[in-house]
């Protein structure tokens, strides 16, 4: 597999970020979000999941290192912690760090928020797990063609970890079908798993892979003792239109088995950073298992059809 491309050293050139992002459907930023910011989250989930009594009996929490009470996610036993993790004003505040919402806003080309539903990912050890299946963002999220992803790695995340793998180039492969999977998202696409310009890393806390709506990408297996923790926040131009949730538009990610935000935040000096702002447009969603998907203009290209 191929190492990522690096672009921290373009993280003032928009035009080139712009560039790359069109030519490859992602941007990797070393280093981008001050470190000590990520490892503080990082800290704070490590002590919900030791009170949870995911971590193993006696181990550093530092090494977030799993017991055997680590549960895949959405399984019985996950909700209890995951709502502490939800409860974490700082994980929050993270998905709206100004790097992220100045290099959106870029991309872009006007203001941009983080949608609410903040996704912490906590990747137990396989086989105990299915790790995140390959999949495009834009039949889960819905809404704009241009939402963004990034990817934040809370803790060091090599490879054998299930660090996070994009297919360079497959945001021209248009809306790909789907098949039923393990792990979340519970949807797979009909990729090539064994094409050359599938790429990962070892990942950092600080480190940030952006990506677009279309672009194919998934987790690797963890194939080591520990817990691999990352984060997930979608960006979105404030004048495009965001889908309408069935469960609430705005509510916490796994809600209703995670309470709303009026539980989560009692006791947070701001909730400024899960608010959807004033005047963004909302669309109702579609079956993402459509074999045709509505699919709206797009900035950077995006088409449901191929492109050559």
């Amino acid at each position: 597999m191929q190492e990522l491309i690096d672009s921290a050293a373009l993280a003032d050139d928009t035009d080139a970020l712009t560039e790359r992002l069109v030519t490859d459907g992602y941007i990797f930023l070393r280093g981008f979000i001050p470190t000590d910011v990520v490892v503080s989250v990082r800290e704070q989930i490590g002590a919900v999941l030791r009170d949870s009594e995911w971590l193993a009996s006696g181990s550093d929490l530092a090494d977030l290192i799993a017991g055997p009470r680590a549960v895949e996610e959405g399984s019985p036993g996950f909700f209890g912690g995951y709502t502490g993790i939800q409860a974490t004003q700082d994980f929050h505040e993270l998905g709206s760090r100004p790097e992220l919402l100045d290099l959106t806003a870029r991309l872009l080309g006007e203001p941009t928020f983080s949608h609410p539903l903040h996704i912490c990912r906590i990747g137990p050890p396989s086989p105990g797990a299915s790790p995140t299946p390959t999949h495009q963002d834009y039949r889960l999220i819905q809404g704009s063609a241009d939402t963004l992803t990034t990817w934040l790695p809370l803790g060091e995340a090599p490879p054998e970890i299930g660090g996070l793998k994009v297919l360079a180039g497959s945001h021209r492969l248009g809306v790909l079908p789907v098949h039923p999977a393990e792990g979340p998202g519970m949807l797979q696409a009909d990729a090539d798993e064994a094409d050359a310009e599938w790429r990962t890393t070892t990942f950092a806390p600080g480190d940030v892979l952006l990506f677009t709506s279309l672009t194919v990408h998934g987790a690797l297996p963890n194939l080591t003792d520990r817990l691999r923790v990352s984060a997930d926040f979608r960006f979105q131009a404030v004048s495009d239109p965001m889908a309408v949730n069935p469960h609430g538009t705005g509510k916490p990610h796994y809600h209703p088995d995670v309470p709303d935000f009026g539980t989560l935040t009692r006791g947070w000096s701001s909730t400024d950073c899960i608010q959807i702002p004033a005047g963004v447009p909302f669309v109702e969603r579609f079956d993402p298992w459509l074999d045709e998907v509505p699919f709206g203009p797009s900035r950077f290209g995006l088409t449901a059809a191929p492109r050559s």
